[in-house]
């Protein structure tokens, strides 16, 4: 995959900032108490999944299961549609305003199309879970949070701990079920892909730096890893605040310690139209392009059969790629 000159100046400014670990101390020991209020307040989108086309595998999927010692033939590879998802079209839309000249009344609503566009999940067949539970977890999260993620991998693990890779996102062992992780994760791309707005990535802003110098802590001792890290844990802090009633300022008394650091992110997650990044609803504004299918290396068998349609539906806008990975710093959930 080609990438712009956004990929070499988003490496330089990873390779220093995951260098630099912080020195503000923890609110609390960890954010496992936001847990069930995620599950009581995030609903599980319905979904359907199909099974992907046989005897192939996205290109992503296979280059991280064979780079993490595992067969792509023991990948099983699923097409996942939740419900929720939708987008509109920009020449399906209508203005229509108040005493306009048109001959057709004004319509009490915009046509919304349903969306086509699947998530395709890489699930190994010992995974720590069901596939299920991998697919409800992720579905829990907003859409405009989720429509940053390109693929979603489970790899089996005695422990488990997780990381994003460009967009991919690869769960180990238990991980595949944890809302937090899953935010959290989801979290990389929106800051490193440029979701934030207008600061792009956030981490490595200036503004982010003056903010973060203004609080007395960081929410969690993973927050203090690096400002990459320390980003994603105040993110999963938004959308327990943003989410959940009385959230995250209602839970903690000391909350207004990372309160500039917070109030970065609520501000910049909301400057995305037509909705936030971090609250349920709204529509489908862009997906990153699916990786390639490709054959799946070590299969018994050859499969003949037409190569597999990852192609995004028809004018959908694609979401900028940027190369990244926090596999060497993010162990979040180990």
């Amino acid at each position: 995959m080609l990438f712009s000159a956004i990929s070499t100046s988003l490496a330089l400014f990873t390779a220093s900032v995951v260098s630099q670990q912080l020195t503000k101390p923890p609110l609390q020991p960890n954010l496992d108490n936001l847990k069930q209020g995620f599950l009581n307040n995030l609903s599980v989108q319905p979904s359907t999944r199909t099974a992907f086309t046989a005897g192939q595998i996205p290109s992503d999927c296979q280059k991280i299961a064979q780079r993490e010692g595992f067969a792509p033939a023991d990948i099983q590879t699923f097409n996942v549609k939740y419900n929720d998802v939708s987008w509109i079209a920009p020449h399906e839309v209508i203005m229509c305003l108040p005493n306009s000249s048109l001959s057709e009344p004004c319509p009490s609503a915009l046509m919304v199309l349903q969306c086509s566009a699947v998530w395709i999940f890489c699930y190994h067949k010992n995974s720590n879970g069901p596939v299920d539970d991998l697919i409800n977890t992720f579905g829990r999260l907003p859409v405009h949070t989720r429509q940053f993620v390109r693929h979603v991998v489970s790899l089996p693990a005695s422990g488990g701990h997780a990381y994003n890779d460009g967009g991919n996102i690869v769960f180990f062992g238990v991980t595949l079920s944890d809302v937090n992780v899953h935010i959290h994760e989801s979290a990389h791309s929106l800051d490193l892909l440029g979701a934030f707005s207008p600061d792009k990535p956030l981490s490595g802003s200036t503004k982010w730096t003056n903010e973060y110098n203004q609080d007395s802590a960081v929410p969690d001792p993973y927050s203090q890893t690096n400002q990459v890290e320390n980003v994603a844990q105040n993110t999963v802090v938004c959308t327990y605040e943003r989410n959940v009633p009385g959230g995250f300022f209602g839970l903690n008394p000391d909350a207004n310690k990372i309160y500039h650091q917070y109030a970065t992110i609520d501000t910049e997650q909301r400057e995305t139209d037509p909705r936030s990044l971090l609250v349920p609803g709204g529509t489908c504004t862009g997906r990153l392009a699916n990786s390639s299918p490709v054959p799946v290396a070590g299969a018994a068998t050859a499969q003949a059969a037409a190569v597999a349609d990852v192609a995004l539906p028809a004018g959908m806008a694609v979401i900028k790629a940027v190369a990244f990975n926090t596999n060497e710093t993010c162990h979040f959930g180990a």
